[in-house]
């Protein structure tokens, strides 16, 4: 999912997040210790809720509150507070922890439904793959890394052969069972670096980073056989039509590497379908 640039926590483990919020909740504490009970320090102690409810979450945030409750407590004893009674004490203890975890649970919260907001806008609802707009990204993105390291990479577009007729004598539920078995066949082939989408309609799309011709042609194979032997319906069995271009080093703009894929899939399409179409990409003038 798309995050700033410097996410620190992407750096950080769970844990490690945890530790830094503490460590800062235990410097606050101390400010408070510092500057005595007249003044109030006390909304400082949000920052490492805050921080904790962000990368690590509302376990992460709850355990901050805690430890900002007890520090609180702690400090504020030590630099002189006094309550008429120990009731005091536990009371104010117990808001004070309140208001912390409820900020840091409704930072958590806020974070996640963010969080999944931005995977439904990136991933197509149906088969769990990327969507377009996020597929582009990471062609663009690759892109850039291939042509940085002179590598090479290959693009792949797959279309179910027949797939209409399917809609049309089966209706709409074997189509989209067709659909996500298609999809997860097109997961269990890829390795861990590959990116694939359902760009719409029938059509799927493959990125194989690294990857040349002749490692494309045989991971591409391998998924045509897979779902070709592996994908039947009450509608019968599947094939897949893909084309492929490989990229040498990265040495091409998105739309003409999109363009000639899709030339290259409707190629396998035209000799007879059921088959895997790959060229090299050619500059166009």
């Amino acid at each position: 999912m798309p995050w700033p640039p410097f996410d620190i926590g992407t750096r950080l483990s769970w844990l490690g997040v945890l530790l830094l919020s503490a460590l800062v909740t235990l410097l606050v504490g101390f400010l408070d210790y510092q500057t005595g009970i007249e003044y109030r320090v006390f909304p400082f102690y949000f920052l490492p809720i805050s921080f904790a409810a962000w990368y690590a979450g509302r376990s992460g945030a709850l355990t901050t509150a805690v430890v900002g409750a007890a520090s609180w407590l702690v400090f504020n004893y030590l630099g002189g507070l006094r309550y008429s009674h120990v009731s005091v004490w536990a009371v104010n203890l117990v808001t004070q922890g309140t208001a912390l975890a409820l900020v840091g649970w409704l930072i958590a919260t806020v974070r996640a439904a963010l969080a999944r907001e931005t995977l439904l806008s990136r991933t197509d609802p149906m088969t769990g793959l990327l969507n377009s707009r996020a597929f582009g990204e990471a062609v663009r993105r690759e892109l850039a890394f291939a042509r940085r390291q002179g590598q090479p990479l290959t693009l792949a577009f797959t279309d179910i052969d027949g797939f209409k007729a399917v809609n049309d004598r089966w209706g709409h539920r074997v189509g989209d069972d067709v659909l996500c078995r298609v999809a997860a066949a097109v997961r269990e082939t890829l390795r861990a670096t590959d990116i694939a989408a359902r760009l719409g309609g029938d059509e799927f799309a493959v990125l194989l980073p690294a990857t040349s011709s002749e490692g494309a042609g045989v991971l591409l194979e391998r998924l045509r056989s897979q779902v070709a032997a592996g994908v039947s319906t009450e509608a019968g069995s599947v094939t897949l039509s893909i084309g492929a271009i490989t990229c040498v080093d990265g040495a091409a703009d998105l739309d003409s590497l999109l363009q000639q894929a899709d030339r290259a899939m409707y190629a396998a399409k035209a000799s007879g379908k059921d088959r895997v179409r790959l060229d090299m990409f050619t500059a166009e003038a």
